[in-house]
């Protein structure tokens, strides 16, 4: 896959534990990867701010990492999981999408004696434009594959659907079904409007076989990549 979108640059700043918040058994993504994929997606949505949704985002370090890098380009963040260990997390990372967690987030890695780079990241990431304390974010518990789960979410403005599904190693479905990606996909074509645009990423290619045929379809190392422009 190349790039089109996201710059050959250093991504160190949204590392996890270096400003982002990271735990074990909560797995990373790559950041330029979901740079990439965001901004593709949001060219899909032919609008210039979005609002993004991630119903797998267990420790939030994808949609944290849009945000943290793209506050221009959103008008709102909604993190949801079945993972409340997980969600904590998220809420934690996501509260630094705003100017005020950010600024508490350096204030509290300065009074440990955290490494100096840390602190010049986090001063990185307050230098971008567009950063306030106006983005709406929210962390929820929800099974994106349950429609009743969903029906309990206010998803007004949500544009881009952006997520990793569970590989099976250190997370999984929640659902019983024998093709949750397909039901997944299914679940948000029913409760987002036309012109949304859902992007799946996995290592694990055999959950994407039940799937309809893609908007765009591509593979990065040993990623596969799904985007559905819905309707």
């Amino acid at each position: 896959m190349k790039f089109e979108h996201a710059p050959d640059a250093s991504y160190e700043d949204v590392g996890g534990g270096v400003v982002l918040h990271s735990a074990p058994g909560h797995p990373g993504f790559p950041s330029r990867l979901a740079l990439e994929l965001f901004a593709r997606a949001q060219a899909m949505t032919g609008k210039d701010r979005v609002g993004l949704w991630d119903p797998l985002c267990g420790a939030g370090g994808m949609v944290a990492t849009v945000a943290l890098l793209r506050p221009s380009s959103l008008t709102r963040v909604l993190a949801t999981d079945v993972d409340h260990d997980a969600l904590q997390l998220a809420e934690r990372n996501l509260a630094l999408a705003s100017a005020t967690g950010l600024v508490a987030r350096r204030r509290e890695l300065a009074e440990r004696g955290a490494d100096p780079r840390r602190l010049a990241s986090a001063d990185r990431l307050l230098a971008i434009p567009g950063r306030s304390d106006g983005l709406r974010v929210e962390v929820a518990p929800a099974d994106v594959t349950d429609a009743a789960s969903l029906a309990a979410l206010d998803l007004d403005g949500i544009d881009v659907v952006l997520t990793d599904l569970p590989y099976g190693q250190q997370t999984g479905w929640a659902s019983a079904s024998e093709a949750p990606a397909r039901r997944a996909l299914e679940t948000l074509g029913g409760v987002l409007p036309r012109g949304s645009v859902v992007v799946f990423s996995t290592t694990a290619r055999d959950d994407l076989r039940p799937l309809p045929a893609a908007t765009r379809s591509f593979r990065h190392g040993h990623r596969h990549i799904r985007m559905f422009r819905l309707g």
